[in-house]
């Protein structure tokens, strides 16, 4: 196994022959295995360890069983112990997926200090053959069954082509040591019965069962790339994107295969409720979706795409009105000039009467309930209402800026609408531009 190792390594990971790697060891086979690979070509290695505390005594020995194996061999070792039952009982998430994240962000954590861009698991090809059958059983798409990746940013998984009986034979062959987890014998966890009932059962069908399933991999990987080369293609063609949104044309949606192209285009933001997503196409404008971290809605023709963001509460106080440039988020500033006369009619710049203006002003977000007069019509509005009657969506209100009078009367809507009540007359004396610039 081991020239195999070393050609696949050549093949596929050159640089792991030469470059620092962070080879992560549980104390079991597979990754005792992949150390001592490792180490026989590369002696840069170094090795991290987690302790879930799940097992008692257990877990605490097979931290001590990985550190006696790198000081045995003269290799760095670093170790984190979680008391992973307690950060369940804040958690909706499985110990496993704890356990996995706690996993990865001390690896990664490990890297960063150390300036490393190698991670190695000792994942294997029976690990892809769990995951396949699990995603099958979740309703996974075609990248769930293309097995565990090789390549994933960092993580680099060099034994994922190798047999869990090669991995064994090596082990006893070279007379090494390693630890047995108890509870890989529970079938309290589903990726145990898989590997335990269905698995076995399996390889007793057809002696060449992992071979087989091997080129399945294979063949699916093929097939993925040539579907994500079409996706990718259209999705330049559909997709607009401009500063914290992209935006799909409903109608374009008829030239492909809608529910093809949403899934692929939507999954990566954490939608799942499909049958929603396709009911957005023919409802209501304002309508919309949410997944944990993004908000689809409907809005007119188009869908548009955004991150949800938390909008902190703003205000801003102007004392002075003297020469003033105040700089805002995103490079924007609001400034102040007095004029002469009225030099120019644009959203971004108004000119109020200056004897009207009663400090301090204040610069803040829209609030529900918040009414101005619009200048060029009559009577009173309320903000809300003139948003969205020019097309300002909900999670667009929420931001804008409002510049608010002393007595708290509303002179400005940010860039859209003058309150008549601050413009300029006949008898006003002192006129005053103020500007925003984007």
């Amino acid at each position: 196994m081991q020239s195999k190792f070393e050609s696949y390594l050549k093949d596929n990971f050159p640089y792991l022959l030469k470059e620092r790697c962070i080879i992560c060891c549980s104390a079991g086979v597979d990754s005792v295995v992949l150390f001592h690979l490792m180490l026989s070509m590369n002696k840069n290695i170094i090795v991290v360890h987690c302790n879930f505390k799940l097992r008692g005594v257990e877990s605490d020995k097979d931290e001590e069983f990985v550190m006696k194996l790198c000081k045995e061999n003269s290799v760095k070792f670093y170790s984190k112990s979680f008391d992973t039952k307690k950060i369940k009982e804040n958690s909706n998430n499985s110990i496993q997926m704890i356990a996995r994240d706690l996993r990865y962000e001390f690896f990664d954590k490990i890297s960063n200090e150390l300036k490393i861009n190698h991670i190695l698991t000792a994942h294997h090809l029976n690990d892809s053959l769990e995951s396949f059958i699990i995603n099958i059983s979740r309703g996974s798409g075609l990248d769930g069954l293309i097995g565990v990746p090789m390549l994933n940013g960092k993580i680099k998984r060099p034994l994922i082509d190798f047999e869990k009986k090669e991995i064994i034979d090596y082990a006893k062959n070279k007379y090494l040591r390693w630890r047995e987890d108890s509870s890989n014998k529970l079938n309290s966890y589903l990726r145990n019965r898989v590997r335990n009932n269905i698995i076995s059962e399996l390889e007793d069908l057809d002696g060449n069962f992992l071979k087989n399933f091997k080129k399945t991999i294979k063949y699916l990987k093929i097939s993925n790339s040539l579907i994500y080369e079409r996706i990718n293609k259209i999705k330049a063609d559909l997709l607009k994107s401009e500063a914290d949104e992209i935006s799909l044309n409903i109608k374009s949606l008829d030239e492909v295969n809608k529910e093809a192209f949403l899934y692929y285009f939507l999954r990566d933001y954490g939608f799942v409720d499909w049958s929603k997503i396709m009911d957005l196409l023919d409802g209501e404008s304002g309508k919309k979706i949410y997944s944990k971290s993004h908000v689809l809605f409907k809005e007119k023709s188009k869908l548009i795409l955004r991150e949800i963001k938390v909008i902190k509460n703003f205000s801003l106080t102007i004392n002075s009105l003297d020469k003033i440039k105040l700089p805002l988020e995103n490079g924007a500033s609001l400034s102040f000039k007095e004029v002469k006369e009225i030099e120019k009619d644009d959203f971004d710049i108004i000119t109020v009467d200056k004897g009207s203006l009663i400090l301090p002003l204040k610069l803040r977000y829209f609030n529900h309930g918040d009414t101005f007069c619009p200048f060029g019509m009559n009577g009173t509005k309320k903000v809300g209402k003139f948003l969205k009657d020019n097309g300002v969506n909900e999670f667009d209100r929420s931001s804008k800026l409002i510049l608010i009078n002393g007595d708290n009367k509303i002179i400005w809507i940010v860039g859209m609408r003058l309150d008549k009540r601050f413009s300029v007359k006949e008898d006003s004396v002192k006129l005053l531009n103020i500007e925003y610039l984007k």
